[in-house]
């Protein structure tokens, strides 16, 4: 267990990378190289404190843009416990206390060769009930709140200015010390042509395997080509795997070609004889990187990128020093793709109100302990609520941020659910004394009721029955019933409300 998170924080830190020149003729670099690598990073990191490097931005919380974070906004205190990694963990906040200092300079968008202007709204700190919010993840549900500033367009929004993901943002003084380079697509109807042949060739004889996929994605400054290939087969140069000796690598190159010469960034995925090579989870083939913006800085040219595949995404800088490529990247972030809406404890408290107030006399004394999301349709938000001891309980329909009950549960009355087209069907029913049961069906399309059916039966016969409050006679019930579709248990995950 302390080897693996050893592993994940390593493989964190933002100055890891791959740097491989073009004389190295595939061979790895040696274990020391990452010692001065890291060191190069950090005096880039420690040149650009009073000209800040470029941030990014990442989603939206539907009314601000975001630059999220990736560790906590206190400061670290080692301990035994971190002590290993605590240097780079350090700096990892060093980095993201630079762009926090400077948070408000971060006034210009860069979209493709324009610059947008942009403000610095505010800080995330909290979320709703007090605690900090997550850093490193990006939430696939708007409502759920990440650590991270909050930008917005600082005149008239057009219609062709809404950030992509990864978006680079910068300062003036990073413009004023920069030439701002053009970037044009290769893509052809969303299609990007081969590599050079001549590059693939020489690829090829300098690592000895065979390139089986090549991609020419973009031209910069009407100079640089970037582009990507990957290989073949195993990658038998590339350094053993700590944490698993038995490990295969593959390899895939991410390419900068200038009149001819090559610069290159190694990438290592895993190679599996059976089943090939893979660099991301649920992903056939790499991912290249994506080139937002592109400057000639005062050393050389500086790349923001951004990196996306089915779970992650991320955002950092590569560097063009002394003949060399140097990834810089800032963090790699988890995307979360299958989490629920979260319910926040003042909206708890809103559906307990108006459960309470619905029938003060019957429900003063019962205390919500639970909650859980249940999918009743999956066009709206559906919250079940419980006691601690699953008797008391009721259902509510969230619409528009607006909370309404529909249907309670008691001890004897007990929920299931159905589905017909785009009618979704609430039954509660239970025992009403010995033989009779007692049942409730609440009808919802929309979000809006429209259909309310109780019934009386006694040894399976309808005693007597209402639709939407009248009273309806038994062969109306019966097939009222008739008509509904099959009736099933309602799936849900309870949380314990704290």
């Amino acid at each position: 267990m302390q080897n693996d998170m050893k592993k994940l924080l390593l493989a964190a830190i933002c100055v890891m990378a791959v740097m491989v020149s073009c004389k190295n003729k595939g061979q790895t670099a040696p274990a020391d190289h990452k010692d001065s690598l890291k060191a190069l990073i950090d005096s880039i990191i420690e040149e650009n404190d009073t000209t800040p490097l470029p941030m990014f931005l990442i989603g939206g919380d539907g009314k601000y843009m975001q630059m999220l974070y990736w560790t906590d906004v206190e400061e670290p205190k080692k301990t035994e416990d971190n002590s290993e990694y605590f240097d780079d963990y350090h700096k990892r906040w060093e980095l993201q206390e630079m762009f926090r200092r400077n948070a408000s300079s971060y006034t210009n968008m860069i979209a493709g060769d324009k610059i947008i202007k942009l403000k610095y709204i505010d800080e995330v700190l909290k979320d709703p009930d007090g605690n900090t919010p997550t850093t490193s993840q990006i939430h696939a549900i708007m409502g759920i709140p990440s650590l991270c500033s909050r930008f917005a367009f600082a005149g008239q929004k057009k219609e062709d200015e809404d950030p992509r993901w990864g978006s680079a943002i910068v300062t003036d003084s990073y413009l004023k010390s920069r030439r701002h380079l053009s970037l044009q697509s290769c893509a052809v109807n969303y299609d990007y042509p081969k590599m050079p042949a001549e590059i693939v060739k020489q690829l090829e004889k300098e690592y000895g395997m065979k390139v089986n996929a090549s991609q020419k994605l973009s031209i910069i400054d009407n100079r640089y080509i970037h582009g990507t290939v990957e290989f073949e087969g195993e990658y038998k140069n590339a350094p053993k795997d700590p944490y698993d000796a038995d490990r295969k690598s593959a390899l895939a190159l991410e390419l900068l070609v200038d009149s001819g010469k090559i610069y290159k960034l190694e990438k290592l995925g895993y190679y599996s004889p059976e089943y090939g090579s893979t660099w991301n989870a649920d992903a056939e083939g790499y991912i290249p990187n994506d080139i937002v913006a592109a400057f000639e800085g005062p050393k050389g040219l500086e790349l923001c990128y951004a990196h996306g595949a089915p779970e992650s995404f991320c955002v950092g800088m590569i560097y063009l020093r002394d003949g060399k490529l140097i990834e810089h990247e800032y963090e790699i972030y988890q995307v979360l793709v299958d989490e629920e809406p979260c319910v926040w404890k003042s909206e708890i408290a809103e559906m307990q109100k108006l459960y309470v107030a619905d029938d003060p006399h019957e429900r003063q004394d019962v205390k919500f302990a639970k909650y859980a999301h249940c999918y009743l349709d999956y066009e709206n938000e559906w919250i079940w609520l419980r006691d601690k001891d699953d008797a008391d309980g009721a259902f509510f329909l969230k619409k528009n941020g607006q909370y309404k009950l529909i249907a309670v549960e008691t001890s004897k009355l007990k929920p299931s659910k159905a589905m017909k087209g785009d009618v979704s069907y609430l039954r509660l029913s239970g025992s009403a004394g010995g033989p009779s049961i007692y049942t409730e069906i609440y009808a919802i399309k929309n979000g809006m009721r429209i259909g309310y059916f109780t019934a009386l039966s006694v040894a399976g016969e309808i005693q007597e029955c209402s639709l939407n409050d009248r009273t309806i006679s038994a062969e109306a019930g019966k097939a009222y019933l008739a008509n509904l579709p099959k009736f099933e248990e309602v799936p849900a995950n309870f949380h314990d409300i704290q």
